[in-house]
């Protein structure tokens, strides 16, 4: 199998004109469309919440006793 990737939006006439093409030449296409990373929005993520869920901290303690050392 051999995937071709086209990463920038394509108007749907040169998409249907590089199909016909490819099948003018007896080569078996599949068209997948899938939402690019670019369009969908992710939740802000923090790591430090899940870690230290069970305790009692705040960032202004943690960041006084760093920037004492």
């Amino acid at each position: 199998m051999t995937e071709i990737i086209l990463k920038d939006d394509i108007e749907q006439s040169k998409i249907d004109a590089l199909l016909f093409f490819l099948k003018s030449w007896d080569i078996d296409v599949e068209l997948k469309t899938t939402v690019s990373k670019k369009t969908t929005k992710s939740k802000e993520f923090s790591l430090s919440k899940g870690i230290w869920s069970d305790y009692e901290i705040n960032a202004d303690e943690l960041r006084d006793k760093a920037w004492r050392k």
